[in-house]
């Protein structure tokens, strides 16, 4: 039986809600990548350490809060930098997953542009990218990770693709936006996709994120995730306990809750239930 090299660990898996994503995190001490090519887009970030990779016969250094980006098909070789260490995040988009953000986004043309350099320094873009890479990992909210996957390659994809494309404009869609509104409300405890709110609407996914947002200031995750938390504050009033809490309104775990609860209160579930538990026995 083969052994695993403890200088070297890996993990790749596909997502299990969106079609043609794989992802990997990685933390590598010796590991070198022979010269490769892959089917897919890769989108990589260093979170530590650092590595250096070549590219179109060019060598260079990929440092924490860089972003590598290789279009389909493009050689490309990599190992651990002088840092003796490289910690990365990566995403692997097929084909079809390409082709299907294409529709989704409404790019003009129809079709995702290529990268002209593979090195980007843009360390908001990497944060963006880390922090949806670490909401799939623990398997979080469908539309969390299908809107920020949107949103996150469409900045990707304007900022730096060639040819640069161009989205639709939005207008006044307040009709629209009340549905929706509506919609997340009265069904905020179901698994609830981005193609749910666009089929109800009659919108592309992406153009109903930003018509969202234009007339609520928040994506659409984000006041469902609010919705949920204002349940879960009703019900820890009520006495139920913060796991019940959390499976009820649709949370996928209790750190879910935890986690935002704590941003929007400053305290956690099991904090605020029992500060209103004491209230009640002081009445």
């Amino acid at each position: 039986m083969a052994r695993s090299d403890p200088r070297n660990r890996s993990h790749l898996w596909a997502d299990p809600d969106i079609g043609g994503l794989l992802m990997m995190r990685a933390d590598f001490t010796t590991h070198s990548f022979a010269p490769h090519v892959h089917d897919e887009l890769v989108i990589a970030m260093t979170e530590a350490g650092g590595s250096e990779f070549r590219s179109r016969g060019v060598c260079d250094q990929a440092d924490p809060g860089t972003l590598l980006v290789f279009n389909p098909g493009e050689p490309h070789s990599g190992s651990v930098g002088p840092r003796r260490r490289w910690l990365y995040r990566a995403f692997y988009l097929s084909g079809s997953a390409l082709k299907q953000l294409a529709a989704d986004l409404e790019l003009q043309p129809e079709a995702l542009p290529c990268f002209l350099t593979n090195k980007l320094q843009d360390k908001g873009l990497c944060e963006r990218f880390v922090a949806l890479h670490a909401t799939a990992e623990r398997s979080g909210s469908l539309l969390d990770k299908e809107s920020e996957l949107l949103i996150a390659l469409a900045k990707l994809f304007l900022t730096y693709g060639d040819p640069a494309p161009a989205l639709l404009q939005t207008g006044s869609e307040k009709t629209a936006v009340t549905t929706v509104l509506q919609y997340l409300q009265d069904n905020h405890e179901a698994c609830i996709s981005l193609n749910d709110l666009a089929q109800i609407t009659e919108m592309s996914p992406f153009h109903l994120i930003r018509c969202f947002k234009k007339e609520t200031g928040l994506s659409p995750h984000a006041y469902l995730t609010q919705v949920r938390v204002r349940r879960a504050r009703n019900l820890l009033e009520a006495g139920t306990a913060p796991a019940n809490a959390a499976a009820t309104v649709g949370f996928y775990d209790q750190s879910a809750l935890n986690r935002h609860f704590k941003r929007s209160y400053g305290v956690t579930p099991g904090q605020y239930a029992e500060a209103v538990g004491a209230a009640v026995q002081a009445a």
